[in-house]
């Protein structure tokens, strides 16, 4: 489901920065998995990265089991997890300008399309409900320590709080471990 979210956030940011400039690029790419170890960034892009997510544990069932009804019986089932996730936005151009032009683009984006749902956005995954976008500023202190952990230099960057995924695997059964009823040992002599 991260997945989802992800690449529906970048076909749909692509789409509104093709509009907006009149480019038939896309400036909007993942990052090289193989180059994330310092973080790397390509030229001329705009790239979104997930740095965290967070459980929403104001929502969260304090009971750690719920029930749950298959085909008729009631079984014991945890409860859903709901996270928030955490993506950078880092743009990276050549021309200082351009840089601030595509920053100010994702900004405006997000103003414009804070609520993505079925409605808006029809090829949602279905086990995804509605989203929301929510711009995070933090301190230089908590920058500076977000930047250091991608042992990367600074780049200009928006942070967003994407809300909320819920994680729940209903088609799942509890695994039972099989009840130990003897113990047999062999002994072999030399």
């Amino acid at each position: 489901m991260i997945n989802d979210v992800l690449v529906m956030v970048k076909d749909k940011l692509n789409a509104y920065c093709r509009l907006k400039t009149g480019s038939a690029e896309d400036k909007v790419v993942f990052p090289d998995g193989s180059n994330l170890d310092p973080a790397k960034f390509p030229n001329n892009s705009i790239v979104p990265m997930l740095v965290n997510f967070e459980e929403e544990k104001a929502i969260r069932s304090a009971n750690r089991f719920q029930g749950v009804v298959r085909n008729g019986i009631k079984t014991e089932g945890n409860p859903s997890i709901p996270l928030n996730l955490v993506v950078l936005f880092v743009v990276k151009f050549s021309d200082y300008e351009q840089t601030m032009k595509f920053l100010s683009l994702i900004i405006k984006f997000f103003q414009s399309n804070r609520v993505h749902d079925r409605y808006n956005t029809p090829a949602l995954n279905p086990e995804i409900g509605t989203l929301t976008m929510e711009l995070l500023a933090l301190p230089i202190n908590q920058q500076n320590e977000l930047w250091s952990s991608l042992r990367a230099a600074y780049q200009p960057s928006v942070l967003y709080k994407i809300s909320m995924l819920t994680f729940h695997d209903s088609d799942s059964i509890a695994v039972a471990a099989n009840e130990v009823s003897g113990i047999e040992t062999k002994f072999e002599t030399i």
